[in-house]
């Protein structure tokens, strides 16, 4: 969601019939939300592809690109007005474009984009809040602390510290020999 977000519009300024979209990927803040997006949808097709140790790499993975997301969207809605001030100054009069927006010569609004970005952001850390309760070993460790040593073949529980012996099948004894009828050597 924030990738694709961050290619749709953000903000839109209109006057009557007239409007104007900004597009996440036009400033900075699109670049950045892309680049934490695609490090959140790394982590998640790792964990789809089922990769050893998926689900605890990806909290920070998540963690990381969802703050970033989510930071970058909600400083830039917060900032919307101000940056469009910025950016009409250099042609505008600020004043006056702050008194068209105060009068509603002058509409401005936040756009689905920025939207889907913030909503992506969230998504990532709510993944690294839920993969906090996974383990990062693939096996479960025995009451010892060793793995692969266990009371009984089969027994997770751990039993005791010390390795149990496979049973040992009966050799038969070697076939009994007759013994010559001349009772020497024979020759």
């Amino acid at each position: 969601m924030a990738v694709v977000g961050s290619f749709l519009g953000w903000t839109e300024i209109a006057a009557g019939p007239f409007s104007e979209q900004a597009r996440g990927i036009d400033g900075w803040e699109g670049k950045a939300t892309i680049i934490g997006g695609a490090v959140m949808l790394v982590a998640g097709i790792r964990v789809v592809s089922g990769s050893h140790q998926a689900i605890a790499r990806l909290r920070p993975s998540a963690a990381i690109g969802g703050s970033v997301v989510v930071g970058v969207g909600i400083y830039t809605a917060l900032t919307v007005r101000d940056q469009l001030l910025d950016a009409a100054a250099s042609q505008l009069p600020r004043a006056e474009v702050e008194r068209a927006l105060d009068t509603g010569l002058l509409e401005l609004s936040i756009g689905v984009g920025l939207y889907l970005v913030i909503a992506g952001g969230a998504q990532g850390i709510l993944a690294a809040v839920v993969a906090i309760g996974t383990r990062d070993e693939g096996h479960p460790p025995s009451a010892a602390g060793l793995r692969g040593w266990s009371s009984a073949p089969g027994d997770l529980s751990g039993g005791s510290a010390t390795p149990q012996r496979p049973a040992v099948t009966d050799i038969p004894p070697p076939p009994k020999q007759t013994p010559n009828e001349g009772g020497g050597p024979s020759g």
